[in-house]
């Protein structure tokens, strides 16, 4: 199944992002969250808006599931409250606008989500959240070819305009996935059905996406899919198609070990929110370009462009990404990205710089730090931001692991952005793992807004039972004070 980060090409030839991190299933079930918004609302360059994020309060955040862009609400943004936590077993964020790779949408960035596989499961949580009592129930059944599952979930907290707010919705859905090899064809498919109540408004959503995929030296991938959402006041619909051919050239440069990557491919998409229809046709192709590699100060340098034409609400946008990664010793790496986005709408378009560190040095094992500078802009508005990722995982005893991270996002400037942005947002998390015992304890802060403290313990029963009691968003923080108690069984 899909989940291609930021570009069509090879995962060892990406380009540069702007700023890349993830979020693993272990840390999205010791988080002790309800919903799916909640969860991801911990990244600092995320600001919470109209039940979903945006990055750095700009338009143009794109949400995808596998690969896929999610059907967006009336507003043009993805409804993260009526996306089941349960089916989601990863994420990633990549902040920068990123046209050449995945198109009209993402101007500011892209949120994409990885949807669950493996073993049957089951999740049951209660606990209580600002006074008002909280659940969830999620089942799947299946194994690695595919499951089915469906579940129901009680209260949890919505990103909105001003943060966090605590909720008394109720939602049910319906999940399932499959994925095959046919000869020497990759098939897979995914359906979502999801329905919620908040008060007397009922708000319905779907997505259904269907892939093929094969080859050898040269790989080929075609995805389509379709989805929607209506809440009788409003409703949207999404359907897309897309074909990629991805691979390595035979022609190597003389000082590089390695040859020239190349991906082409076209999309088609045809968006309705309310009464207003937008289509879309790209046409898009990459490269990755390896100029020097194994040489003194030179262990790989990497040139990266691409560059996509759109035609869409009756206009014609060139769309372009380049940048660079030079590895000068083994663990640093330097990166660079410059790139245009455009908006869904083809409303708004703008550029991201960046100049970026990666560090992984030898020396320190488990450590990992980046540094990225990025500068954004979104038709009149204007973000400079550093973002800072640090993580460190490793023995502090005959039977014990530590692992640390912090992740900060500081705004120096923020201006005209349709919502208002911390000057700075950061998040420090520790886990501690010893024998069957895993205690997790984190602390998020942004400026302004709200903040708070999480905690978590989580007792492994056996091989396939988990006990997790959590405390979030104790000190005041976003959502209101929140209590759950989860059990995890696989079968």
């Amino acid at each position: 199944m899909e989940f291609t980060p930021a570009s069509h090409i090879d995962a060892a030839a990406r380009p540069a992002v702007v700023t890349e991190q993830a979020l693993s299933a272990d840390t999205l079930r010791r988080r002790g969250a309800v919903l799916a918004g909640e969860a991801l609302a911990d990244w600092p360059a995320l600001v919470p808006a109209a039940r979903g994020l945006v990055v750095s309060g700009l338009p143009g955040s794109l949400v995808m599931l596998d690969g896929l862009r999610l059907a967006p609400v009336a507003s043009g943004i993805v409804d993260l409250a009526l996306l089941p936590l349960g089916v989601i077993d990863g994420a990633r964020l990549m902040a920068g606008a990123s046209g050449a790779a995945q198109g009209a949408g993402s101007l500011a960035g892209s949120i994409d989500l990885k949807m669950a596989a493996g073993e049957s499961r089951l999740l049951a949580g209660a606990g209580v959240q600002a006074g008002r009592g909280i659940g969830v129930v999620d089942l799947r059944l299946g194994g690695a070819g595919g499951w089915l599952g469906g579940g129901f979930t009680r209260g949890g907290a919505v990103p909105g305009p001003g943060g966090l707010a605590a909720s008394a919705q109720s939602r049910w859905h319906l999940a399932g996935r499959f994925e095959q090899t046919v000869g020497q064809v990759a098939v897979w498919g995914r359906g979502l059905f999801a329905s919620r109540r908040d008060g007397g408004i009922r708000s319905d959503w779907h997505d259904a996406a269907l892939g093929i995929s094969g080859g050898t030296r040269w790989q080929w991938r075609l995805a389509a899919a379709r989805g929607g959402q209506d809440d009788g006041a409003s409703s949207s619909n999404l359907a897309q198609a897309r074909a990629v051919v991805s691979g390595a050239t035979g022609l190597t440069l003389p000082a590089a070990a390695e040859p020239i990557s190349l991906a082409a491919g076209a999309e088609w998409r045809h968006l309705r929110l309310g009464g207003a229809v937008v289509r879309a046709r790209e046409l898009f192709a990459e490269a990755a370009v390896p100029l020097v590699q194994d040489r003194p100060a030179a262990e790989n340098l990497v040139a990266t462009v691409g560059v996509r034409q759109a035609w869409l609400a009756g206009r014609s946008e060139t769309l372009w990404q380049a940048g660079g990664r030079w590895e000068a010793f083994p663990g640093i790496v330097v990166r660079g990205q410059a790139g245009r986005g455009i908006d869904q709408f083809a409303q708004a378009s703008g550029t991201s710089q960046s100049l970026g560190l990666i560090a992984t040095p030898a020396f320190v094992p488990g450590f990992a730090l980046t540094l990225d500078r990025r500068w954004q802009s979104a038709g009149a508005a204007r973000v400079q931001a550093l973002d800072v990722s640090a993580s460190w995982r490793g023995r502090v005893g005959a039977n014990a692991q530590l692992a640390l991270t912090a992740l900060a996002t500081h705004h120096d400037r923020a201006d005209l952005t349709p919502l208002p942005v911390p000057r700075f947002a950061g998040l420090i998390r520790a886990t501690l793992e010893t024998g069957p015992w895993a205690v997790t304890v984190g602390v998020r802060h942004r400026a302004g807004q709200y903040g708070g403290v999480d905690a978590s313990i989580e007792r492994q029963i056996g091989d396939r039972l988990r006990l997790v009691a959590s405390v979030s968003n104790a000190g005041g923080g976003g959502g209101g004070r929140q209590g759950l108690l989860q059990l995890v069984a696989g079968f």
